[in-house]
């Protein structure tokens, strides 16, 4: 029973192991090929010129496939100014994060005669202008409509990148040379004011000029002097003042003289009739 268990297994494995072989191979032959036949470019106009090769597993079924190129940036060749009026310095500075940039291309698979092939030379230009671009060193990647194409390459682009300086910054101040206050300048500089000698000709008397307006006469008043002048109604004398109405028990010269005559009548009345009674 053990013997034929051996026997087995000293059959599978190799068998195991050669499908895993073609496996990967299938795999790999799918993914195909990318070689960048430029690893350095010299910058040209704001330019690099890079070229490579493209091989597929198998011929693509469009003439012009497109394709993705990505590039992740991994140092910049920085010109790093250490002391002022000294030349740049070119530093290696490595990216902790490095940016990425998808540059999709439509890649020519034909010849002139529209034969379609799986390997072709491509080559095409990166722009110092779009922002992204500078001397430095990149990893490059492949994209096709099947996915990855071949394995990661590595490519520097050569230039002068602008100087950034790096120096110590100087905040000390020239005494000599430091003024307190905002500065004025002489009006006679010919900053403003016109000109000096028209200015001194000038007096504060000067005669009008011939576009002036002169006065001529004296102008009416804007009131005339009648609206001073009393109406007929304002000119009348003596005239009663208030509004002429008398308050009830205000006046006591007549009311009280009518007071003391009733009383007396009264009086006159009560002792009269005290007479007749006594009779």
């Amino acid at each position: 029973m053990r013997d034929s268990l051996r026997t087995r297994l000293f059959f599978l494995l190799p068998l195991a192991a050669f499908a895993v072989l073609l496996l990967f191979a299938g795999s790999a032959a799918a993914a195909g090929n990318f070689t960048i036949k430029t690893p350095a470019v010299d910058e040209k106009s704001g330019e690099w010129h890079i070229k490579v090769r493209i091989d597929l597993p198998r011929a693509p079924g469009m003439m012009h496939t497109p394709m993705r190129f990505t590039f992740s940036k991994e140092a910049v060749d920085e010109r790093a100014i250490m002391t002022k009026g000294a030349e740049p310095v070119h530093h290696r500075m490595v990216i902790d994060t490095p940016p990425k940039q998808i540059v999709s291309m439509d890649v020519d698979f034909a010849d002139p005669s529209g034969k379609v092939f799986r390997s072709t030379y491509f080559e095409f230009d990166l722009q110092r202008a779009n922002g992204y671009f500078e001397a430095g060193e990149y990893l490059v990647t492949l994209a096709g409509p099947d996915g990855e194409v071949g394995a990661t390459q590595r490519i520097t682009l050569k230039g002068d990148n602008p100087p950034v300086y790096r120096g110590a910054m100087d905040f000390t101040e020239n005494k000599a040379t430091k003024r307190k206050g905002p500065r004025i300048e002489n009006v006679s500089a010919g900053l403003d004011g016109g000109d000096r000698q028209v200015a001194e000709n000038d007096s504060p008397a000067a005669a009008p000029m011939a576009t002036d307006v002169a006065p001529a006469g004296s102008a009416p008043t804007m009131v005339p002097s009648s609206a001073y002048d009393k109406t007929a109604e304002e000119a009348v004398q003596d005239h009663p003042k208030g509004c002429g109405c008398k308050a009830a028990g205000l006046d006591r010269s007549s009311g009280g003289a009518e007071a003391s005559a009733a009383a007396a009548a009264m009086v006159a009345l009560v002792l009269a009739v005290a007479r007749r009674r006594r009779q």
